[in-house]
C-alpha cells in the first residue's frame, strides 16, 4: 500500500505571490448569491453478500473529516479511477484514506473504530508519527507501510484493516473480540503517511474489496455498497472539499497549515490574508478567493488561473495591507469558489471579526 506524494504542491502558490503587492482601491462589490452544482452520485443498492460495515472514524465527514483518496478500481498501471470513474485516487491504491484536517486534531485525538464485529488478528504500535515536514516514505520499508495497526477478522472470509494509527493509541489486543464501533485507537501519521489519516482495507479471502463498490469496475451511475444504511449517507460521494480555511497575518505555507493554529490577524496586523487548503481538484479549476471589508467591498481577490494539472491537494491566499496602518473594525468576510466551465462546484465562505 502507498500514498501519493507526487502530485502535492510543494512551497508557495503562485496564486499567493501577490499578497503583499501595493494597495489598489476596493471595488464596490459584494459577496454574490452563488448555485454549486454538486457532486454527481451514483445510485446505491445495498450489498446482498450478508456483510456490512459501520464508520471507521469516530468524526463528521465534510465537517470535522473527509475522504482523502478512495480506492483504486483501474487495474491498469497508471491510469487511476475511483468508484465513480473520479480521480480521487491513485494508482494501486487498495482502500480509502479518511483525513483529519491538521496536526492538532490528531493530537486532541481522532478515534478509529471497528467497522464490524470481529476478533482482533494482528496489531502494531511501535512506529512514531512523522512531524511536520519531515515525512521521507523512502526511509520506511515497504513491509511496514501500514505503519501503526489493527487487524480485524470478521468470518466467512472477511477482514479490515487499519493502518497509520498514532503511536501509543492503540486500545486492543491480540485475540480481543470487539463490536462495530468499539475504539481501535487513534487517527495518526505513522509508516508510509503523507498526513494524518486513517487508511482503512476491507478484504473478502485475502483480496480488497471498495466498500463504495463492490464491483472491479468504476462507475457513475450505479454502484454496490458495502456501507450499512446508518453510514451511506455520511459516505455519499466528494470530490473536491475544502479542507482547512482561515485567516492570517501574513504569507501562509503549507506546513503552517498542516501544523494547525495559525493565529488570527487583529487590528494591528501587518496584513490581512484569507487562506484555502482544498482537495482532489481537477485540471482547468478556476479558483478564486476574494476577501470583502465590513462594508462589504472587495478587498482583495486572487487572479482566477486554471490549474494545470489535477491536484491531490493546494493552497491558495491572497491578502493586503492596510491603507492607514490598522484595520477597520468589524467583520471582514471571504469566499473561495471553484468553477469548472459555467458551473460553480466548490464553495465555501468563512469570516474574522476585528473588535
Amino acid at each position: 500500500m502507498t500514498l501519493r506524494t507526487t502530485s502535492l504542491p510543494s512551497g508557495l502558490i503562485a496564486a499567493g505571490l501577490a499578497l503583499l503587492a501595493a494597495c489598489s482601491p476596493p471595488r464596490a462589490d459584494t459577496a454574490p448569491a452563488v448555485l454549486v452544482e454538486p457532486a454527481a452520485q451514483p445510485a446505491v443498492t445495498a450489498s446482498d453478500v450478508g456483510f456490512s460495515i459501520a464508520s471507521p472514524i469516530a468524526c463528521e465527514l465534510g465537517k470535522d473529516c473527509l475522504i482523502q483518496q478512495y480506492a483504486d478500481h483501474d487495474p491498469a498501471k497508471g491510469p487511476a479511477s475511483d468508484y465513480t470513474c473520479g480521480i480521487a485516487t491513485y494508482d494501486g491504491h487498495d482502500g480509502t484514506d479518511f483525513r483529519i484536517p491538521d496536526k492538532i486534531a490528531q493530537a486532541r485525538g481522532v478515534a478509529v473504530l471497528a467497522v464490524a464485529d470481529g476478533v482482533i488478528a494482528g496489531v502494531r504500535d511501535s512506529e512514531a508519527d512523522w512531524e511536520v515536514g519531515a515525512y521521507n516514505q523512502s526511509a520506511i520499508p515497504s513491509n511496514m507501510a501500514c505503519g501503526n495497526r489493527v487487524f480485524v477478522l470478521h468470518g466467512n472470509g472477511w477482514e479490515s484493516q487499519y493502518c497509520h494509527m498514532r503511536r501509543g493509541s492503540l486500545a486492543v489486543k491480540d485475540g480481543q473480540k470487539v463490536k462495530a464501533g468499539d475504539v481501535l485507537g487513534m487517527v495518526g501519521q505513522s509508516g508510509w503517511a503523507a498526513f494524518p489519516h486513517v487508511h482503512l482495507t476491507v478484504r473478502k479471502n485475502k483480496v480488497p474489496v471498495d466498500p463504495f463498490n463492490t464491483s472491479s469496475a468504476c462507475s457513475p451511475t450505479a454502484v454496490t455498497s458495502l456501507w450499512q444504511a446508518s453510514a451511506r449517507q455520511q459516505m455519499a460521494y466528494r470530490g473536491r472539499q475544502v479542507l482547512n480555511a482561515g485567516f492570517a497575518s501574513g504569507p501562509v505555507t503549507m506546513d503552517a497549515i498542516e501544523r494547525g493554529g495559525i493565529p488570527a490577524p487583529t487590528a494591528a496586523s501587518p496584513a490581512l490574508v484569507a487562506w484555502v487548503r482544498a482537495i482532489n481538484l481537477k485540471a482547468g479549476d478556476i479558483q478564486t478567493l476574494t476577501i470583502y471589508r465590513p462594508d462589504g467591498k472587495v478587498l482583495k481577490a486572487s487572479p482566477p488561473t486554471p490549474l494545470d494539472r489535477n491536484k491531490a491537494q493546494y493552497m491558495l491566499f491572497t491578502g493586503e495591507r492596510p491603507a492607514s496602518g490598522t484595520w477597520r473594525k468589524g467583520t471582514y468576510r471571504a469566499t473561495y469558489a471553484v468553477t469548472a466551465g459555467t458551473k460553480t462546484v466548490l464553495y465555501h465562505e468563512f469570516a474574522l471579526n476585528l473588535p
